[in-house]
């Protein structure tokens, strides 16, 4: 993790209440929270990028052009979302936009469609908000210390923290940020996420939250931290520096390092960890690839776990050649159809842009014949909430060929995914405006309304992730002969 989960120095603590001791019984004594100190001076004013300003009429058209792109290159709204809901919704959006406003604050007003759209495809966004919040950081900005994930019971709770947050641990409930509630920063950021479901919604705001609080909150410096310790149940408090160092998932540039990782289990069980189909990645996911198969076939593995789990998806070709090369001999797919929105990009001779076309897809993936690293045994595709576009794509394929079994829980992102997505030029405010052009059937041809369905039902424990790897592992040593 770049933001440690080691946590040092002393935390400032609040006082617990104590049951008053029932008449007549035996006194014991009672554990007591320490004191939390009340006269910390007060935070430095938030500092925000708000962006240019721009005037209420170009406002207006800028949201005008958001809707029409949609209506004009989404392949139907109406196939993910509630076309009423996503009216109702955008015409309170518009009637909003009554004056100037910064370029922040317009967004804050145009993502609350996000939600609507019912699509991760599909949204608007600060521009280029990763190499944003890396600049704000490289010029001596700070950014929120703490990484968290939503817990089983859906609390938000402690997932990193950056050295000197006291005794702050990874689990511990966060209660708020700067005098914000848990509950206030979860509903203003959800209320501004994309994403095809709600659950894949909370996931997006896991991994976005730097960013989603520096748009909403701004920057102070230093922050101060309150959460319910998981161990003592008593409630810690904490000044704490703002990081500087961007959470993986917030990272222009994030390494191969950080991407990829493969090691050899208990077990004799092979482990592939792929975060990114990132295009930019092709020559290293591939020389990761070849490199930990040739271990797995040196070793002799018995089983082999994918884990894509912090994969958000890219380019299909990546987890095509990089890695059902080596899983399987079989043709597969992923879609078996489409519908597309003709655009000059896609468009085939005879094509008229701005048509719809319909079609079955027949062609098939053909690996190699023989590949010698290939790995013959059983594969299991460990995936999470946070699993989206490409990476559903690889699993439907190979669920729906029969060529690896999808452990965990119900995807948070639908099995049928949209894609080839384009960007809706908003001229004025400089926002971040895409829509796919496609959307797509999985091989089977049905479970569109719902996630991918796994195949070992493992419990996802985003707080804990490696109690979810250990919960897989023991599934195979206990079934592996049936495999």
């Amino acid at each position: 993790m770049l933001i440690t989960r080691l946590a040092v120095n002393v935390a400032l603590l609040l006082p617990a209440l104590i049951a008053s001791p029932v008449a007549g019984a035996v006194s014991t004594p009672v554990a007591r929270c320490p004191a939390i100190a009340t006269n910390a001076p007060k935070l430095p004013a938030a500092k925000f990028d708000e962006g240019p300003t721009i005037s209420q009429a170009d406002l207006v058209a800028d949201f005008d052009a958001w809707m029409s792109g949609l209506r004009r290159l989404n392949p139907g709204i109406s196939i993910r979302a509630d076309l009423r809901a996503v009216d109702r919704q955008a015409a309170l959006i518009r009637r909003s936009l009554a004056g100037p406003m910064t370029r922040r604050e317009a967004w804050k007003q145009f993502a609350r469609l996000n939600p609507y759209l019912k699509d991760g495809h599909s949204g608007i966004y600060m521009p280029d908000y990763r190499e944003a919040l890396d600049a704000h950081v490289t010029a001596g900005g700070r950014i929120v210390p703490v990484e968290v994930r939503f817990a089983a019971d859906q609390s938000l709770r402690v997932f990193a923290v950056t050295p000197g947050a006291g005794d702050m641990r990874p689990g511990d409930r966060l209660l708020s940020i700067n005098g914000h509630s848990t509950k206030e920063l979860v509903a203003a950021m959800v209320a501004r996420s994309p994403g095809d479901t709600p659950a894949f919604q909370r996931a997006y705001v896991e991994r976005r939250f730097a960013a989603l609080y520096w748009y909403l909150y701004g920057d102070t410096g230093e922050y101060d931290l309150a959460v319910e310790s998981v161990q003592s149940k008593c409630h810690l408090q904490v000044r704490v520096e703002g990081a500087m160092t961007l959470p993986e998932a917030l990272q222009p540039d994030p390494t191969a390092q950080d991407l990829f990782d493969w090691r050899i289990l208990p077990g004799d069980i092979g482990y592939l960890r792929v975060d990114a189909f990132d295009g930019r990645q092709s020559d290293a996911l591939a020389g990761v690839a070849k490199t930990a198969f040739a271990q797995f076939k040196e070793r002799g593995i018995h089983a082999l776990i994918i884990d894509v789990r912090e994969n958000g998806g890219g380019d299909d070709p990546l987890w095509q050649q990089d890695l059902m090369e080596y899983i399987t001999d079989k043709p597969y797919a992923q879609l078996s159809r489409y519908v597309q929105r003709i655009t000059k990009e896609n468009a085939d001779p005879g094509d008229v842009v701005g048509d719809l076309k319909r079609g079955d897809y027949t062609d098939r993936f053909r690996p190699k014949a023989s590949e010698p690293i290939r790995f013959h045994g059983p594969v299991y595709i460990l995936a999470g909430p946070f699993s989206y576009s490409a990476t559903i794509q690889f699993m439907v394929a190979a669920q729906d060929f029969g060529i690896a079994k999808i452990a965990g829980e119900e995807t948070a992102a639908l099995s049928c995914q949209t894609g080839q997505v384009h960007r809706i030029e908003q001229a004025k405010t400089g926002l971040g405006a895409f829509t796919p052009v496609t959307a797509y059937t999985r091989p089977s041809g049905h479970g569109c309304e719902r996630g991918v369905i796994p195949d070992v039902p493992i419990a996802i424990n985003e707080v804990m992730p490696d109690e979810t790897l250990n919960s897989l592992l023991t599934w195979i040593g206990a079934n592996q002969r049936v495999d």
